[in-house]
């Protein structure tokens, strides 16, 4: 496996090396602003394509969708908006050499009382197959995220986003893991296994919200839980994780943990 962090702005690039990680993960608004306006991008692109470290998936897909008009689901989705800043990620991300994104965004799907989950649900697949349709001609696959429950009251679990991702059924829209979730929703590390043929991202932070501290232990399992699946991909460490006293002790521990 290769073991990723998150950043917050180019600066860090630097830092990921420093740190000992494998490659970089960013959000969509590191490879320029809202607009069509090329200044902004062209010096991101010009950064990434000369990192030390690769730059090799993104996350953080639908940024504060309820005020940016990038809702999924309700009775107010605009696939219009969506479309529109769907096409012009992905095309930066194909200009970026970027190849996978995570679709989280839990707000985005938060279903609001009264509306139908099953209208809801369909609405999550029809926003899947505009990002497959999108995403096959530019190189893109979007990562279903299961989000846990305090955050998002659909598509929480690795099994429930497992049949998503199978009902969508095209090669474009696949399936990630998340430590961090996983642990606030009490899944077993188990479910996993049946997820491993469609995942093709993971991630892992502390969970917090004072529950207990997670352990080097607990990320061994993790890891290991994802090999048995199948699964040799990206990890991407979003977060901090107190287990260690330094990123640079985290990237080690999780570079080991993955190879045993």
């Amino acid at each position: 496996m290769k073991i990723g962090r998150l950043i917050g702005n180019l600066d860090e690039l630097e830092l990921v090396v420093d740190w000992g990680y494998d490659y970089a993960e960013i959000v969509p608004s590191l490879l320029g602003g809202d607009e069509t306006d090329s200044v902004e991008e062209q010096t991101a692109l010009k950064r990434i394509h000369t990192s030390p470290v690769p730059v090799a998936s993104m996350c953080g897909f639908l940024p504060d969708p309820r005020r940016s008009g990038l809702m999924v689901v309700g009775p107010e989705v605009d696939r219009a908006r969506l479309r529109a800043y769907t096409t012009r990620v992905f095309d930066r991300m194909q200009r970026a050499s970027i190849g996978v994104i995570g679709y989280g965004s839990g707000e985005s799907r938060f279903v609001p009382e009264g509306f139908p989950r099953e209208r809801a649900l369909e609405q999550v697949r029809d926003f899947l197959k505009m990002c497959a349709d999108l995403g096959e001609a530019r190189g893109i696959r979007v990562a279903l995220e299961p989000y846990n429950r305090t955050d998002a009251n659909l598509i929480n679990t690795v099994l429930e986003a497992l049949d998503i991702v199978r009902e969508v059924n095209h090669p474009s829209i696949q399936l990630m893991a998340d430590f961090f979730h996983m642990k606030l929703n009490g899944e077993s590390l188990d479910e996993l296994a049946a997820a491993g043929p469609h995942l093709i991202h993971a991630h892992i932070a502390e969970p917090g919200r004072g529950h207990p501290q997670t352990t080097s232990a607990e990320h061994a399992a993790y890891l290991r839980a994802l090999r048995t699946a199948g699964y040799d991909g990206r990890v991407t460490q979003t977060g901090d994780l107190p287990a260690y006293a330094s990123p640079v002790e985290a990237a080690a521990a999780l570079k080991e943990a993955s190879a045993q």
